[in-house]
């Protein structure tokens, strides 16, 4: 049996079945042709790949693969055992019931031209009838992959020489470069030969240097990172190991200056293990393939075209909180920037909460020692050990009395000690959370951010924008911070959201003075004939001559969007669409199954939500599937759209906890293969060593019993969400009360979802809503009078009718919202078993099938 899997292991190795697989010299051993083969041809134009596997005589057999591009033709030739034929020539060749000429080569080989054709097939080699091996021909559309470079410094990249060598490395998954070199890119907001800090590992994120050079190019040339690979070349990194980096699923990459050929190989890399999320461990560049597993995902790669990792805030036009940033004379007045009021006074973003900043003058609040970002300081050591002496001394008084007292004083000790560590834990715990609260007397809310001293403005900003409050994730009010700069101190004011500046101007009209004067909740102008509640952020710009003679006001939005001339315009009714996405696996993959290996192998996940809308898909939830998102756009046909983003940890899931769904998806049977014969009623649980695994039904595994706490956590934020989109809708001259709002909400997005209609019921009209697979649907009511249109759409699994175990929708069971009757519940239609499963019923590409409903059928989408 060693001899056995020793024999496998070492044919494991020779044929390259455990990563890179495919040699481009076609020097990979074979086994020997016992008795005939399908083989590599040397002038082939596409990929051939040859895997080992068992069979079931106790041997070893070849499983070989071919890939075409769509419509192509390709060559492939086939050798014989003369031992076991008479002649080679007695060999045909089939597709389906098609016979397909062949040509002799010589006395052990023929030759076979393949077909174009448009879709997968097997070509048979059979004997006398017989069938004495197969090739899967995997038949792959061109994919056009453009790619820009743009040298940090002086470097010899030959473009034609880069393009003709990743062709021949994509070749198998029919993939055709296009190479673009720009000339050298220069800047002086980053030093060109500097080497560039190591990102981490797990391709998650950008340095903040590679940031920052994506920034300053992109302020120059934002269309030429549009739908291309765009690759920066650097000097070097710090480790000089690392030769290349692209976050996972990202299109933006760095490579370290190379000669062409292996700067091709380390594009060719970071295209496969970044951009297209393929893990590998190809290191020679000597040697290279692809499998047909590969080829396959190459291909069908959702090419995603966004240089921003998803760890990173991008400025959006809601928040409840509008910055603004400028600095001061000594009198007070402000800056003026090129004599313009919007250079002088920055709005660089919104959030959901003020800035935090600590102004620790206190000793026993310093910080000693940080576990996992957290501070610990002199008074969290003291809580512990006063808990510990406390109950330890306290406790060893009571033993010796119950001692005294008891007949069984060993059982009595036993459980005093257990109650005595139990009482430290707590009470340690309690007197820590008591800790904490006093770091609020040091938090600034109106003074000098000391820890900024010095700073430049780019720097503060950026600070700023990574800024997270540790215990908010709202105000309860809407208002304004001010970071103000004088001399090289910088002050945070918190302010109401109204802001009101006196602006002195020339004769000219040119600024000569500026100051800000007061703020407010209320909208005050003489442009209105009284004064309004304010909805929004507004900047009132009273502008007086230099004299002091007032002249106009002017009304601006934080983007600094001139209302002046709109606050009385009438305000036509709106179709508002949103999306609201549920959760986001930290990486993509070409199947939704795929989507989730991150979080089963390593536990990673993003944090949860902030809690702001997008004007586009910012995570690439929806877009990337077939347009499904446009798709929905076009038939409902919205004056407005936005998305939501309603990602929490699957901590707030039914699965309540990464290790609970990582081992339910690992055990639950995959689809079964003949659809009218199901054999995934009952499962094999994980067991233990003492009792082993043992069967259970299938269905029993599912995760139903409802995580109510959970629930509430998204609701929550998805009313944080539903604030700043009352917030957007009702800028003047805009007003939502006479809108309509549309919802296109899936998995986790739905208890989102539900807290955005809590915070908006009465303030704008509800639509349609089209829920798809939601997650803990039975948690959460629906009013159907409050809608025109209201559809459920997944799997079925509580009706007579339900689907096999193995169909079901795995990662969110699916049950019937409360409030909904069978009449709104719309089921994944029988026709498409190969889109069901633990992973595929969930997934949101696989619900094109909703748009397809013809009109008159329940839930069809109405297209206006």
């Amino acid at each position: 049996m060693l001899r056995k899997n020793f024999f496998l292991f070492s044919i494991c190795l020779l044929t390259g079945v455990y990563g890179f697989s495919q040699e481009r010299k076609d020097t990979l051993p074979h086994l020997p042709i016992e008795s005939g083969q399908f083989v590599k041809n040397q002038n082939q134009r596409f990929g051939f790949f040859e895997r080992v596997k068992e069979n079931n005589k106790n041997g070893y057999e070849a499983e070989v693969f071919k890939s075409v591009g769509k419509a192509q033709t390709d060559v492939v030739d086939f050798k014989i055992n003369r031992l076991k034929f008479p002649s080679v020539d007695s060999i045909e060749f089939y597709i389906r019931t098609e016979r397909i000429a062949s040509t002799r080569v010589n006395e052990i080989k023929q030759r076979i031209f393949l077909p174009a054709s448009n879709k997968d097939y097997d070509l048979v080699a059979k004997f006398q009838g017989g069938v004495i091996s197969t090739l899967h021909v995997s038949v792959l559309p061109v994919v056009i992959q453009k790619v820009r470079i743009v040298p940090l410094m002086k470097a010899k990249i030959n473009a034609d020489s880069l393009e003709k060598e990743l062709n021949v490395l994509f070749a198998p998954a029919n993939v055709r470069f296009e190479v673009t070199v720009d000339p050298v890119f220069e800047s002086d907001a980053f030093e060109m030969g500097e080497s560039f800090e190591n990102p981490g590992p797990d391709r998650l994120k950008y340095t903040n240097q590679m940031r920052h050079v994506r920034d300053v190019y992109q302020n120059s040339y934002k269309d030429k990172t549009i739908n291309t690979l765009l690759f920066f070349v650097i000097p070097r990194f710090v480790n000089p190991a690392l030769k290349g980096y692209i976050v996972k699923n990202k299109s933006l990459g760095f490579l370290m200056k190379n000669n062409s050929r292996e700067l091709a190989h380390t594009m060719a890399m970071e295209y496969l293990e970044g951009f297209a999320n393929i893990e590998s461990e190809q290191e020679n560049p000597e040697v290279w393939g692809l499998d047909n597993e590969m080829w396959i995902r190459v291909n069908k790669n959702p090419s995603i075209y966004s240089i921003i990792d998803d760890y990173e805030e991008v400025v959006t036009n809601n928040g409840l909180i509008a910055y603004y940033f400028f600095e001061q004379n000594k009198d007070g007045s402000i800056v003026l920037k090129n004599k313009s009021f919007l250079a002088s006074v920055i709005r660089p973003m919104k959030k959901n909460t003020y800035s935090y900043h600590l102004q620790i003058d206190n000793i026993l609040y310093k910080t000693l020692f940080r576990i996992k970002s957290k501070p610990f300081n002199i008074l969290h050591l003291l809580s512990v050990l006063l808990s510990v002496g406390g109950f330890v001394y306290g406790f060893r008084k009571l033993r010796g009395w119950l001692k005294m007292r008891m007949k069984k004083p060993r059982l009595v000790s036993f459980f005093s000690r257990f109650i005595q560590w139990t009482g430290i834990l707590v009470l340690s715990f309690v007197l820590m959370k008591a800790v904490d609260l006093g770091y609020s007397w040091f938090e600034v809310t109106d003074g000098v951010i000391k820890s900024y001293s010095g700073l430049n403005e780019k720097k503060v900003l950026d600070l700023l924008f990574d800024n997270r409050h540790p215990h908010k994730l709202e105000e309860k009010r809407v208002g304004s911070e001010l970071i103000v700069k004088r001399n090289k101190q910088y002050f945070l004011y918190e302010r109401k959201k109204v802001l009101y500046f006196k602006m002195n101007v020339s004769k000219q009209q040119v600024p000569v003075k500026l100051r800000l004067i007061a703020n407010s909740d209320s909208l005050k102008t003489d442009l209105l004939e009284e004064a309004i509640d304010a909805k929004s952020h507004y900047i009132v710009v009273k502008i007086y001559s230099a004299k002091g003679k007032w002249l106009r006001d002017q009304v601006y939005n934080h983007l600094g969007v001139d209302l002046t001339s709109k606050l009385k315009l009438e305000d036509p009714p709106k179709r508002i669409l949103v999306f609201v996405n549920g959760y986001r696996p930290t990486s993509l993959g070409s199947t939704f199954e795929e989507n989730f290996e991150d979080i089963r192998s390593n536990g990673l996940e993003f944090p949860n939500s902030l809690n702001r809308l997008f004007t586009e898909d910012r995570y690439n939830y929806w877009h990337p599937w077939k347009q499904i998102d446009d798709t929905f756009r076009l038939r409902i046909n919205p004056t407005e759209y936005y998305y939501a983003d309603g990602h929490h940890s699957v901590s707030t899931s039914n699965h309540r906890s990464l290790l609970n769904f990582s081992t339910n998806s690992g055990i639950y049977p995959k689809r079964c293969r003949n659809p009218k014969m199901h054999t995934c009623y009952t499962t094999s649980t994980v067991g233990s060593k003492l009792f082993g695994s043992r069967k259970a039904k299938t269905l029993s595994l599912l995760a139903t019993k409802p995580n109510k706490r959970g629930f509430a956590v998204r609701v929550n934020g998805g009313r944080i969400a539903g604030r700043n989109l009352f917030q957007m809708l009702n800028e003047l001259p805009n007003s939502s009360k006479n809108d309509t709002l549309y919802l296109v909400v899936h998995s986790m997005g739905f208890a989102y979802a539900q807290g955005m209609i809590e915070q908006l019921r009465g303030k704008i009209n509800f639509g349609a809503y089209y829920i798809l697979a939601p997650e803990n649907a039975s948690t959460g009511t629906v009013n159907r009078k409050e809608w025109k249109h209201v559809w459920q759409y997944g799997s079925n699994l509580h009706t007579v009718n339900q689907d096999a175990p193995c169909l079901q929708d795995g990662v969110a069971p699916q049950a019937s919202v409360k409030g909904l009757s069978e009449k709104q519940r719309i089921y994944i239609p029988k026709n498409l078993y190969n889109h069901k499963g633990y992973f595929d019923s969930h997934f949101v590409g696989w619900y094109d099938w909703v748009l397809a409903i013809p009109s008159g059928k329940k839930g069809h989408v109405e297209q206006h």
